[in-house]
């Protein structure tokens, strides 16, 4: 997997829009004001009775899982599959596992998870189903008895439940072929699934016991069986790519956070991880082997409505005459309150700890610390006004009441520099042929007008990093995720917004699919804006001022058409907001120009 925050394509354009915003907005005020005026511990796991062998009747007990010694690690050698006795009939059938979180569908060809949806998360088609299939071959949890390029073992197996309903396991008879044996010898494959309510994180047991109390050699002195996952994690993604996001592959090894890469696939991590993980924007998968020694393989592709990443765990060599196996995987959002719980025993209903699950969260945003105090702030006003488009625009309102007096600075020392220009002009029309006569000239001509020339930017370049955290929160923030502001408009601030869709129909180049009001409502705004905000200008200046109120709206305009709604909503406010400020700003700077030249007059 890979995450999530979004497509590649929404990804390249959200960056391209905080950078560019970022890059106009500054080089204008400049222009303006300046030229042209204006650990990871394995958790203690008990060892109680052995799982109870499979039989028509519900267990009473979930099957124990115990931990588990292993020999050196696998050099990947394909071995030989077990094979299944054909006398060895069953009937094929699927089984569901419930909790109050999730709904698990299991194939018992295998023993496979063919579908996990997550009963409080909801996507159009329903609950998101965190498994959406690749290719009809490749399911969940599928099991080799070989290298990653054997097949898997898909025969029909027994099925049992615990007397909860949590618990489900899975038995089949096998048969291990062996040199020098004139027969194979016999022995029991167990796949045994554990769920707990309040829980996003199930627990699997693999288990092989060899019927003749001797060592089972299963494999090929390499890899005694290979565990795979295949799917691509939801939610899912329509013909027309609507629904998609980046699914980044996460490693965690020797306490540190590793985003994998490799142009040549497959792979494996140069170290072995704690914990492996497929990220999207909102929902991970994380796999974490109970084990002493695995090799783990990646296999990345590009977002597609079938296929896209899928990794796999090889295990060495068993030749013991019992085997047991534990792994835990997590299917659920990614927020610190669901990933954090798994750290501390009392805090999760598997009492298990130090998973550090929360690294699957990008914590290298230097800016996070800021983005938390924003959310902090939203998810209050949240709280007063249960809409998080309301909370968008009240959270903006704040920021713009808090930094009014530098905004307030910063258009004043661009009004200040209005007035300078002509004398400003007349020295670089004096010196235009001596650059260092004439920069000599512009400094003391500042110090006499007491002038900062950087006293317009300096404002923008404070508010730099409260924008940028308001985007990432915007675009990111878990909670905004199936939060509806307007009914029937915008009824998800975490995707756009629709007001027509072209029925299977895509704008060519562009690849829209939808008309959308919210990109329209903000280029009239960021042009109401410009308005508002522009110094008059002439001769050059003027016609690059123009080029920057009418061409970039246009050009973010194409560049935002497709970005969450959530943004747009905040990008308009801003805008709607900062022209009633300018609005009043401006009245002062009359008054304050009215005042000076009475001043002026008084003293003739």
């Amino acid at each position: 997997m890979s995450i999530n925050t979004n497509d590649p394509a929404e990804n390249k354009r959200t960056i391209i829009a905080v950078v560019l915003s970022v890059v106009v907005i500054t080089i204008g005020f400049w222009i303006q004001g300046m030229f042209f005026p204006t650990t990871q511990q394995s958790p203690p796991v008990s060892t109680p009775a052995p799982a109870p062998a499979p039989t028509s009747q519900p267990v009473p007990q979930a099957p124990a899982v115990v931990g588990i010694s292993v020999s050196p690690a696998p050099s990947l050698i394909p071995a030989k599959p077990a094979v299944t006795m054909p006398s060895d009939s069953i009937a094929v059938r699927t089984d569901h596992v419930e909790t109050d979180l999730l709904s698990a569908e299991f194939s018992n060809k295998g023993g496979e998870l063919v579908s996990l949806k997550l009963k409080k998360h909801k996507e159009k088609a329903g609950n998101v189903d965190l498994f959406v299939p690749g290719t009809p071959d490749v399911q969940g949890f599928a099991v080799a008895f070989g290298s990653e390029a054997t097949q898997p073992m898909r025969e029909p197996m027994k099925v049992t439940k615990s007397a909860d309903g949590k618990t489900i396991e899975f038995t089949r008879t096998l048969y291990s072929t062996v040199a020098g044996r004139p027969d194979p010898i016999p022995f029991t494959y167990r796949k045994i699934f554990s769920f707990k309510d309040g829980e996003y994180l199930f627990g699997m047991a693999i288990k092989l016991d060899n019927s003749e109390n001797a060592a089972l050699p299963l494999g090929q002195g390499s890899t005694a069986y290979t565990l795979s996952f295949g799917p691509r994690i939801g939610p899912s993604i329509d013909s027309a790519g609507q629904g998609s996001d980046i699914r980044k592959i996460l490693s965690f090894a020797e306490g540190k956070r590793k985003e994998e890469k490799q142009k040549n696939q497959p792979w494996s991590p140069a170290k072995q991880p704690v914990w492996t993980a497929i990220s999207g924007k909102y929902f991970a998968f994380v796999a974490v082997p109970k084990l002493d020694r695995f090799e783990t393989t990646y296999v990345e592709s590009a977002p597609s409505p079938t296929q896209t990443t899928a990794m796999s765990f090889s295990r060495p060599t068993i030749s013991v005459s019992s085997q047991q196996d534990l792994w835990y995987f997590y299917f659920g959002p990614i927020t610190s309150a669901t990933l954090a719980k798994y750290d501390y025993p009392d805090r999760n209903a598997f009492k298990i700890q130090d998973m550090q699950l929360e690294n699957v969260l990008d914590n290298t945003n230097l800016l996070k610390w800021l983005e938390d105090f924003l959310k902090l702030i939203m998810n209050l006003f949240y709280k007063l006004v249960p809409n998080y488009g309301v909370s968008i625009i009240l959270l903006t309102i704040l920021v713009k009441v808090a930094f009014f007096p530098l905004t307030k600075k910063g258009s004043m020392a661009s009004a200040r520099m209005a007035e300078l220009q002509p004398k400003m002009q007349e020295l670089q029309a004096k010196h235009k042929n001596n650059p260092q006569k004439l920069n000599q000239e512009m400094a003391e001509f500042y110090k006499k007008e007491g002038y900062n020339p950087m006293s317009g930017c300096l404002p923008l370049l404070i508010q730099f990093p409260l924008f940028i955290a308001m985007y990432n929160l915007f675009n990111t923030h878990f909670d905004l995720r199936g939060a509806s502001f307007i009914p029937g408009w915008i009824p998800d601030l975490s995707v756009p917004e629709s007001v027509w869709n072209f029925g299977g129909f895509q704008v060519p180049l562009l690849g829209w699919t939808d008309l959308r009001l919210l990109p329209i409502l903000y280029v009239g705004s960021q042009l109401l804006y410009g308005k508002f905000t522009q110094m008059p200008q002439t001769g050059q200046s003027a016609n690059q001022m123009k080029l920057m109120m009418y061409g970039m709206p246009i050009v973010f305009f194409f560049m935002l058409y497709d970005v969450p709604s959530g943004l747009l909503v905040y990008w308009i406010a801003q805008n709607v907001l900062t022209i009633f400020q300018q609005i009043i700003i401006n009245d002062y700077i009359k008054a304050h120009k009215a005042k000076v030249a009475a001043e002026k007059l008084g003293k003739r």
